[in-house]
C-alpha cells in the first residue's frame, strides 16, 4: 500500500486495513476463539445463563451509554467483515482506489437492533406510566413482544387474577392432554341385545368429561345459542338407529371416572344458584341444570334422567327409573360419543368463559398426570408443569382451574408469559374472546382502533377486573398483555374499565422507534 496519503485521507476518513482480513491473522483469531476456555467451577450453561441475564439487563436497565459502547465493539467486527471484499484498483495518476468506513466505528448504526428495540420500549413505558399512576393500588400491567417484556408495572406483584386464570388451565390442558385428544362418554350394556331390539338389564351412560353434553331445549336459553357442543339429541339419534326399543332395565349414569368433589371449599354456594358453575363431574348433561329446577345435587342421576326422556320422545321403553351407579367389568359397548378436541373445548372455555368447562378439563388433567380425576390433582399437575416450562410461578397459588376462588393469585408476567408460549396464532390465542362477537367481548371494544385489533380473555370478580390477550398494534406488530385490577372496598368502576381501554391504546403505538434505514450502516465510499 502507498505510504502517500489519498485525497479523502487527508479530509480525516479512515481507511479499511486489508491486513487485519489476511488468513494468517484470521486462523489466529480463530485459534484463540476456540482455546477459550469457561472459569474454572463454571460450566458452559451457567456461562450462558449469565449471558442471557447480561443480554436482558442491556435492553430492559442499561444506560443508552453501554449500547453506545457495544455498537462500538460491533463496528469493529463490522470493519473487519468488510474489509475481506475490498480490492485495490491501480490508477493510472499512481493513487490506489479505497473504500472508507462512511459510518463512524463508534455510531449507533452499526449495531441498530441496540437502538430500535431499547427506544421502542422505553417510548411505550412512557406511554403507558401516567395512565397507571391514575390505576388502583392493586393494579399490575405486562406487555411483551415475542415473550421479551416490552413495558411492565407490578408485573411480578401476584393479585386475584379472576377468569384469567383460564388462560393458564387451558394452555395446560392442551400441552399436557394434546390439542387433538377427545374424551369420551361411553354407552353399555349388561348383554347384547337378544334380537337386536332389546336391551335385557341396565343402559350404562360411563361419562368421560366431556362438559358439553347438551339438550336443545338448554341450549336455546344460553346468552349465546349454538355454542361448541355434544349434541345430545344426536345421541339419542343414534341409540334408535342401532335398533334399541325396548330396555328391561335402567339407564345408569356413571360419573366414576373422576372423584365426588361437586366443586371447591373456597366457592360460595351461590355460584350453582346463579349458574355460574355446574356441580363437577365425569358425566355432566345440560351443567346439571334444569329448566324450572335449578341446580342439581347428583349429576350422573340427572344425566341418565336426561337420557330416559330422550329415548322416551323416540319411542324407545325404559321399565326402570333413572339411576346413579356404576357399570361393571363385563359390560358390552353400545356406542363411544365423542367429545369436541382438547383444543376446542379450551377454546370454548376462553371465548365464553365456561367455568364448567374449565373445572373439568383440570379434572382431566389430574386422572391423566396425576393420582385421580379431582381438582387438587389437576392444579398439582399444572403448576408442576408450569414450573417445568420455566414459567414465573413464584408467589403464585391455584386453588381452581377456572378463577372462581378468591383464594387464587397469578402476576401479570405469568400470564403474558403463558400467552407467549403458544404464540399470536397458536390454539388458545385463536380461542380468545373478538370484540363485537360471541363472547365475553361482545359489548366491548366494538370502535375503532382497538375493535380489530384485540383477542382477549376477560375476567370478573368482585372488587377484580382483569384482561389479557394479543393486541395488533397500528404497525402490524403483535404484542401480548396483561393487565390485572384488584380494588378493596367497593366494585369495579367505569373509570378501572378506561384504564384498561387506555393501556391498549397505548399498546397500539408500539414499536414507536426510528426507522431502521436511519440507523443501519451507511454503505462504503470509494475515492482516489
Amino acid at each position: 500500500m502507498s505510504d502517500e496519503q489519498s485525497p479523502a485521507e487527508r479530509y480525516g476518513a479512515t481507511p479499511l486495513d486489508t491486513s487485519r482480513s489476511h488468513p494468517a491473522n484470521a486462523r489466529q483469531m480463530d485459534q484463540r476463539r476456540r482455546s477459550s476456555t469457561p472459569p474454572e467451577g463454571v460450566d458452559d450453561s451457567d456461562l450462558a445463563s449469565q449471558i442471557v441475564r447480561r443480554r436482558m439487563k442491556r435492553r430492559t436497565g442499561a444506560p443508552w451509554f453501554v449500547a453506545s459502547a457495544f455498537a462500538a465493539i460491533a463496528g469493529i467486527g463490522l470493519t473487519v467483515l468488510s474489509s475481506v471484499s475490498e480490492q485495490k484498483v491501480t490508477q493510472a495518476t499512481g493513487y490506489t482506489t479505497r473504500s472508507f468506513v462512511t459510518t463512524p466505528l463508534a455510531s449507533s448504526r452499526r449495531v441498530p437492533e441496540f437502538v430500535i428495540e431499547p427506544v421502542a420500549a422505553r417510548n411505550l413505558s412512557a406511554a403507558i406510566t401516567p395512565i397507571v399512576a391514575s390505576a388502583p393500588p392493586g393494579t399490575c400491567v405486562q406487555f411483551a413482544d415475542a415473550a421479551n417484556p416490552v413495558a411492565s408495572h407490578n408485573g411480578s406483584v401476584p393479585l386475584i387474577p379472576a377468569s384469567n386464570l383460564k388462560i393458564i388451565t387451558t394452555v395446560a390442558a392442551i400441552e399436557l392432554l394434546g390439542s387433538d385428544t377427545r374424551l369420551q362418554t361411553r354407552f353399555m350394556t349388561d348383554g347384547a341385545p337378544t334380537d337386536g331390539s332389546t336391551v335385557k338389564g341396565n343402559l350404562y351412560m360411563v361419562g368421560g368429561g366431556d362438559p358439553l353434553l347438551t339438550t336443545d331445549a338448554y341450549d336455546a336459553q344460553m346468552k349465546f345459542p349454538g355454542q361448541p357442543a355434544t349434541d345430545l339429541e344426536g345421541v339419542a339419534d343414534k341409540i334408535v338407529a342401532a335398533g334399541i326399543r325396548h330396555i328391561t332395565g335402567s339407564i345408569v349414569g356413571d360419573a366414576s371416572r373422576y372423584d365426588g368433589q361437586r366443586g371447591v371449599p373456597s366457592w360460595p354456594e351461590r355460584y350453582f344458584t346463579q349458574r355460574q358453575v355446574g356441580p363437577l363431574s365425569a358425566l355432566l348433561v345440560d351443567d346439571g341444570w334444569t329448566v324450572g329446577k335449578g341446580s342439581t345435587n347428583d349429576p350422573a342421576q340427572h344425566s341418565a334422567a336426561a337420557m330416559t326422556e330422550l329415548l322416551s320422545d323416540r319411542g324407545v321403553k325404559v321399565d326402570g327409573p333413572a339411576i346413579a351407579g356404576t357399570a361393571p367389568a363385563g359390560a358390552a359397548s353400545l356406542l363411544d360419543v365423542p367429545s369436541l378436541t382438547i383444543g376446542e373445548l379450551a377454546s370454548q372455555a376462553l371465548r365464553f368463559s365456561d367455568n364448567t368447562t374449565t373445572e373439568l378439563l383440570l379434572k382431566e388433567i389430574g386422572k391423566q398426570k396425576g393420582s385421580e380425576g379431582s381438582t387438587k390433582a389437576g392444579v398439582d399437575a399444572v403448576v408442576a408443569w408450569a414450573n417445568k416450562s420455566g414459567l414465573p410461578t413464584k408467589d403464585v397459588v391455584m386453588a381452581d382451574g377456572s378463577g372462581l376462588s378468591r383464594e387464587n393469585r397469578v402476576t401479570c408476567s405469568l400470564l403474558s408469559s403463558t400467552l407467549a408460549m403458544e404464540g399470536p396464532d397458536g390454539q388458545v390465542a385463536s380461542g380468545l374472546a373478538i370484540p363485537g362477537q360471541p363472547g365475553t367481548l361482545s359489548d366491548r371494544f366494538r370502535d375503532a382502533p382497538l375493535k380489530d385489533a384485540v383477542r382477549a380473555k376477560t375476567g370478573t370478580l368482585n372488587g377484580v377486573s382483569s384482561l389479557s390477550g394479543w393486541l395488533t398494534t397500528t404497525s402490524g406488530t403483535a404484542i401480548d398483555f396483561s393487565i390485572v385490577i384488584n380494588v378493596e372496598g367497593r366494585g369495579i368502576s367505569n373509570a378501572d374499565m378506561a384504564i384498561q381501554t387506555n393501556l391498549l391504546k397505548a399498546g397500539l403505538t408500539y414499536p414507536q422507534a426510528p426507522e431502521l434505514a436511519t440507523v443501519e450502516p451507511l454503505p462504503a465510499r470509494k475515492v482516489n
